[in-house]
Formats: C-alpha cells, sequence, structure tokens
C-alpha cells in the first residue's frame, strides 16, 4: 500500500456513470488528490459504451483510478463488500455513482476530518441542489428534500437510522468486522443494518458535507424499489427489534396492519402517486406514495 493512500473512493456502478465525480476531486487540493485512489466496480450493467467510458477514465491518468467489471449484478451489499476486499486505504469513502459532491472541498473536508478525529464512521448528508427538474422524477425529488436530505443535527438524534452508503466514510478496521450482509437482496435496507452493527464501534459522526443524489427515480422505478425493500425491511426489523421499534416507518406500519384493506388500497395509491392526468397536488402524490410504501413494510414487518 503507497503511504499517500489515505483514503480509498470506493463507487459502485450500475448503469451510472460515475464521471461527474470525478470533476470534484479535479477541484480538491493537490494534497488531498496525492492521498486518494478511486475504485469504481462495475456490478454487471451490462452497457458496452458505460464500460468503454469507464475504461477510459481508469486509463486516464488524471486520478488514481482502479476498475472492476463484474459480468453479472451482484447486488448493493455484495458490491461493497467487494469493494471492501480491493480498497487499500487505510479509510474509505462509499460514494454511489450517482452522486455529485456539492462543493469543491468536498474531498479536503473528509480528510480534514480524518486527520483531526481519525472516526470510525462517519456520514456527509446528501441533498437534491444539483439535480435536474423533471417532470418524470419530480416526486422523488420532493420526496427527497421533505424526508431525507436532513442536517447533521436532525441526523444525530438517531444516528444510525439515518445513515446511508450513498456519502459514508469508514474506518477500515470496521469494516473488517463488520462486512455487509449479502442476504439483504434487491434494494434497501442494508445500509441501516450495517449501520446498527457498526455502531458498537463508537458513535456514527454526522456533518454537513453533502452530495446531491442527482440519479433520481421516476414513480414506477420507486414504486418498484419499495416492493424490492419489503423482506428487506422484515429481515431489518427481525435482526433488530429494539432499535426498529422505535423508527417512524414501524410505528406506522403497526398501525397500518390493522387496517385490512390497505394491500388492497394500492392500486389506488400508485394511480395518484403517478399522477397521469396531471393533476394530483404534489402533496397528495408524496402522501399516497408514503402510504403505498407502508403497506409494504407492513406486509412484511414482523
Amino acid at each position: 500500500m503507497s503511504p499517500a493512500t489515505t483514503i480509498s473512493i470506493l463507487t459502485p456502478v450500475f448503469r451510472h456513470d460515475p464521471t461527474p465525480i470525478g470533476q470534484n476531486f479535479a477541484s480538491a487540493s493537490d494534497e488531498a488528490r496525492a492521498r486518494l485512489e478511486w475504485v469504481i466496480l462495475d456490478d454487471g450493467s451490462g452497457d458496452p459504451s458505460l464500460t468503454k467510458k469507464l475504461k477510459a477514465l481508469a486509463s486516464s491518468g488524471s486520478h488514481k483510478v482502479r476498475l472492476i467489471v463484474l459480468p453479472s449484478n451482484g447486488g448493493r451489499a455484495a458490491a461493497r463488500n467487494r469493494l471492501i476486499a480491493e480498497a487499500q486505504g487505510r479509510h474509505v469513502l462509499f460514494l454511489d455513482a450517482d452522486m455529485i459532491p456539492d462543493q469543491p472541498a468536498f474531498l479536503d473536508r473528509w480528510l480534514a476530518l480524518i486527520d483531526a478525529d481519525d472516526p470510525p464512521v462517519a456520514f456527509g448528508g446528501f441533498s437534491v441542489v444539483q439535480a435536474k427538474s423533471l417532470k418524470a422524477t419530480a416526486l422523488h425529488k420532493f420526496m427527497s428534500a421533505r424526508s431525507d436530505c436532513r442536517s447533521a443535527a436532525d441526523r444525530a438524534l438517531d444516528p444510525a437510522q439515518f445513515t446511508a452508503t450513498s456519502n459514508l466514510l469508514v474506518r477500515r478496521d470496521v469494516l473488517a468486522e463488520t462486512p455487509f450482509d449479502e442476504a439483504f437482496v434487491g434494494w434497501g435496507w442494508e445500509d441501516v443494518d450495517w449501520a446498527l452493527r457498526a455502531s458498537r464501534f463508537g458513535a456514527i459522526r454526522h456533518l454537513d458535507n453533502t452530495a446531491t443524489h442527482a440519479g433520481l427515480d421516476s414513480v414506477e422505478t420507486l414504486l418498484r424499489k419499495f416492493r424490492e425493500a419489503g423482506p428487506n425491511y422484515g429481515r431489518l426489523a427481525t435482526k433488530h427489534p429494539e432499535a426498529v421499534s422505535r423508527f417512524a416507518s414501524w410505528r406506522a406500519a403497526q398501525a397500518l396492519k390493522r387496517v385490512p384493506v390497505h394491500r388492497a388500497a394500492r392500486p389506488a395509491l400508485s394511480f395518484l402517486a403517478r399522477d397521469p392526468w396531471g393533476c394530483t397536488p404534489m402533496l397528495a402524490r408524496h402522501a399516497a406514495l408514503k402510504l403505498y410504501r407502508t403497506s409494504i413494510y407492513a406486509e412484511h414487518a414482523p
């Protein structure tokens, strides 16, 4: 391992171009760039044009970039475990392919935190400030801004629940003891499971060093992801019953369980969320989408 490699940026890719991340690295200080490596894992995208672009990025010499291309998709947890095995830095920064750092000093701020405190785990948060305003993804942007783009002070009230792998700094010794649980398949909750297990190594730090979630989804994609997340939510609740019982999503799911018709309401809720006639207020669409998700969780919660 090179003594200059203090931090390994780990980026799993599935059909999303991560090159905007590299543009932020170019604006970092010379010292910061000397202390990083960037490991990109294409998790079975099966897109020759994307593979060509990634290979060009890795061979450009503009950053210390290594590329791994897998023949098939192994899932979010498995991809991160493979990236951990490839990393050479004392710390890793998980930064998803659809994340765009919000400040030119993004990388320098992470390195300053490492130098000052050597934290076991820290989460920088995310925003939608650089996300495009498109009709197809307007509901996701609205939902993220209202529910997910929390300040560090807000996230720190429940550190594990509000930790995601999209912009997450972790020390290698913590990762050695806490790999991602590959029984979480599809989309959702493997990051919260990991954070709950990793929290035994010390408090999870939260800071405002955000990156924009630029890869917003259509309503159809969100509905599919919520359906995929149902079994994962049930697994999370089974593994961490005390912690999950404090989640607002758990309380809502338990309340909805007492309403037997909630499953029958899903087609109407998905219709309102999709708003095919273009006349449903955004607040109503947001409420319908959240209720649809809660119905899925109620079905799978123990």
